[in-house]
């Protein structure tokens, strides 16, 4: 099992309300990510469902089963935290078996649970040394570890990879995913990084100022972002926003009705005879790719992202065309309009 329900959830610190009617809910065996800017509510919502902290108003169901006033260690989850939360004194062995040993599990079990996570995440040599003696990447590994000996309800990961540099993120990231697959236990998981989100998640949740923005799947959200928000925060680079005015030359076919603003991503703009007249202000040359900085003559600023090694330098001026399918289209009040049939 493993289902997750919140309905009406509220949270308040004094007048401050940091969650606004969250209602959400996680199937078994899926992989949900809560994504948004800091201070978007991502950590206090998986608090509420954790138990670590309880809402203003509002209930959480786990399995079907009303837990909100349930204590945390009575819910049957399992959190990993983004600090490891390793006890430093205790072996790799001792982290591992000391909540196993707080339930009265028999030793052979105990042993059991420890052998085969040890051999899953590949920390065995690492079994005998204390938190201090290993790198972050096993540290995590230990972390994630000791969560999976619980053979939790449900996994809650609060910005587990933030700690490591950019490189182990990678591997890490593609090991939660092997490993998510391998248990099919069901995994929310917090994160700032909308990447880590577009790889991980079966549904991402989109966060902004406590309220949910949009829930669907990460092609779902960069192909269909319900409004401006979500179009400029999936995606890396970010979207460009221009006026109905500048976009003109991209809008052969015109707009739908209520269109303020048209949105195109910078991967989709590409060298053309006709488009958006293009100075540009700032060229990074990354390999695989060319990232052009630049601006329109009425002084709005484009980012394009083309592929390869494009001879431009700042001072250069290019046409840059996209598919008309390829833009988005947002009214005056930053709401998703859709194109013309």
């Amino acid at each position: 099992m493993g289902q997750i329900r919140l309905e009406g959830l509220y949270k308040r610190f004094g007048v401050h309300e940091v969650l606004t009617d969250i209602n959400l809910e996680v199937d078994e065996g899926e992989l949900c990510v809560f994504v948004g800017p800091s201070g978007c509510g991502k950590s206090t919502l998986l608090r509420q469902i954790s138990g670590l902290d309880q809402p203003s108003e509002g209930k959480v169901f786990i399995d079907g089963k009303d837990v909100t006033r349930v204590s945390a260690a009575d819910r049957g989850l399992a959190m990993v935290f983004q600090s490891y939360a390793l006890y430093p004194h205790m072996t790799v062995r001792q982290n591992l078996a000391f909540g196993l040993q707080n339930m009265k599990m028999p030793r052979a079990e105990i042993d059991r649970r420890i052998a085969d996570v040890s051999r899953m995440l590949e920390i065995e040599p690492l079994i005998a040394r204390r938190p201090g003696q290993l790198s972050g990447g096993q540290r995590q590994r230990v972390a994630i570890g000791r969560a999976i000996v619980r053979d939790p309800t449900a996994f809650l990961l609060d910005e587990p990879l933030s700690n490591l540099d950019a490189e182990l993120r990678v591997s890490m990231r593609a090991e939660l995913a092997a490993l998510h697959a391998r248990l099919g236990a069901t995994m929310i998981y917090v994160t700032h990084d909308q990447i880590e989100a577009m790889t991980l998640a079966d549904r991402i949740v989109v966060l902004r100022l406590g309220r949910i923005e949009q829930v669907a799947a990460p092609l779902d959200l960069f192909d269909r972002p319900v409004n401006r928000f979500v179009a400029g925060f999936i995606g890396a680079p970010s979207m460009n926003f221009l006026s109905v005015a500048d976009a003109a030359p991209l809008l052969g076919g015109g707009t739908p009705d209520g269109v303020a603003i048209v949105g195109v991503r910078p991967q989709h703009l590409v060298r053309a005879e006709k488009g958006l007249e293009l100075c540009a202000t700032l060229v990074e040359a990354l390999g695989t790719e060319t990232v052009i900085h630049g601006t329109l003559a009425s002084g709005a600023r484009l980012l394009a992202t083309v592929a390869g090694h494009l001879k431009v330098a700042p001072g250069d001026r290019l046409t840059l065309g996209a598919n008309p399918e390829q833009l988005h289209f947002f009214n005056a009040n930053d709401q998703r309009v859709d194109a013309i049939a």
